[in-house]
């Protein structure tokens, strides 16, 4: 088919008219929302390991410097003399090189490695044996389907018996390898507020995230990428169609669901002005040790996921011991088995803080109700708080005159 001069240009017309109309439409996407003046709301949102809901604003009194506090990489810049290991570098895989070097220079925090259970039910033998065929085992890991279950190693090496391998997880109990995997803990901690004070305000990502290059604006098109539990600076905020939006530095803003921040809060009028007490914030899901008015330590928790709530109120520590195991549901529905969990804080009947060896989601719900914090952090709680538990045994005293409050709220309650 032959077209005339006129039929060519008419079609250039038209293809440049719809090149245009893209073009325009491109920008129009990408331009960021107007702010919005709704009244604000108090805190950063209620992230849980499942989905993300309800948030809101904490006022702005932020300053004007550049950067974000990277794990690997803080500098006096941006913290108060702050030392490179401020915040920790957090392998997410729990199997890497680095994190068994790590906790094999810490056994007086963890004394064992762990290794979640794979294979339900899986048998224990009272050898490492060439050979199982024939053999009856001292007892089975069960505990039904969709069982939660982890052991800690006696031994942390391989044991190889013939063609089979083996670890020893308790005196005279072993399980074969091949049922076993392997982790080591998270290396993250908070901040000793001592040693190091901050000069401003502050929060942890919570998830690997891409900064936006304007408040409002969608991620991942031109930001940076955000590692989990970076320690960022908040310098300004701005409340953009229903959420708040911080920036972090020059040229980067995180939406406030992707970030918990570091807050503030008034004593409670029951906790005497000389006490040591503990701040557990769910809405922004953090710890903070007070001794007095004075803040000296913070961090990041993972409490109840919705169907199992952290209780709120007002209560104190009356047990400490520092590994026992917790089991918890019911067998084949919600069931779970974790040995050696470090550093119990007990509050309220059965709810604890305590470490958390089986996961690194600090900053997100996670827990079936008590209040997981890392291993590190739990060790320094475990210490600071009172009543005092030396040795391994059970510290049981509900009437502890100097025993540690805990002061535990949903947003400002």
């Amino acid at each position: 088919m032959v077209f005339s001069d006129s039929d060519c240009r008419r079609r250039v017309v038209y293809a440049l008219f719809i090149l245009v109309s893209c073009l325009f439409w491109v920008a129009v996407s990408f331009a960021a929302p107007e702010e919005d003046n709704s009244p604000p709301y108090q805190g950063s949102g209620n992230i849980t390991a499942e989905g993300i809901s309800d948030s809101g604003l904490l006022p702005d009194n932020g300053t004007d410097s550049p950067g974000q506090v990277n794990a690997a990489n803080s500098s006096a810049e941006n913290l108060s003399d702050a030392p490179e290991h401020l915040a920790a570098t957090v392998h997410i895989e729990g199997q890497s090189p680095q994190l068994k070097k790590f906790w094999d220079n810490h056994r007086d925090v963890l004394p064992w490695d762990y290794a979640y259970v794979e294979d339900i039910p899986s048998p224990v033998f009272k050898a490492p044996l060439p050979d199982t065929e024939g053999i009856r085992p001292v007892r089975m890991l069960d505990g039904g389907k969709g069982t939660f279950r982890w052991v800690s190693l006696e031994q942390p090496e391989i044991i190889n018996a013939g063609g089979l391998q083996w670890y020893n997880i308790n005196p005279d109990e072993y399980v074969e390898a091949r049922h076993l995997k392997k982790f080591w803990a998270s290396d993250f901690h908070g901040i000793n507020l001592k040693e190091h004070p901050l000069d401003g305000r502050y929060g942890w990502v919570v998830f690997d995230a891409y900064s936006s290059t304007k408040p409002g604006r969608e991620e991942f098109f031109d930001g940076m990428l955000l590692k989990k539990h970076t320690l960022v600076r908040l310098y300004e905020t701005r409340h953009i169609n229903g959420w708040d939006w911080h920036r972090v530095g020059e040229n980067q803003w995180l939406e406030q669901r992707r970030i918990a921040k570091i807050v503030d809060e008034p004593r409670p009028e029951s906790i005497p002005a000389d006490a040591r007490w503990i701040d557990i914030n769910l809405y922004e899901q953090t710890i903070s040790a007070y001794e007095g008015d004075r803040k000296v330590y913070v961090s990041l928790v993972s409490s109840g996921l919705p169907d199992f709530d952290t209780p709120t109120g007002l209560y104190r520590i009356w047990a400490k011991v520092r590994f026992a195991k917790m089991s918890g549901g019911e067998k084949g529905e919600n069931f779970y088995y974790l040995e050696d969990v470090p550093y119990h804080m007990y509050f309220f009947n059965g709810y604890a803080i305590h470490g958390a060896y089986w996961h690194n989601n600090f900053g997100v719900k996670q827990s079936h109700g008590c209040v997981n914090i890392s291993c590190l952090d739990a060790a320094w709680f475990f210490e600071w708080t009172r009543p005092e538990a030396p040795g391994d045994k059970w510290k049981v005293n509900k009437k502890a005159k100097d025993a540690t409050w805990v002061w535990i709220h949903d947003k400002a309650d």
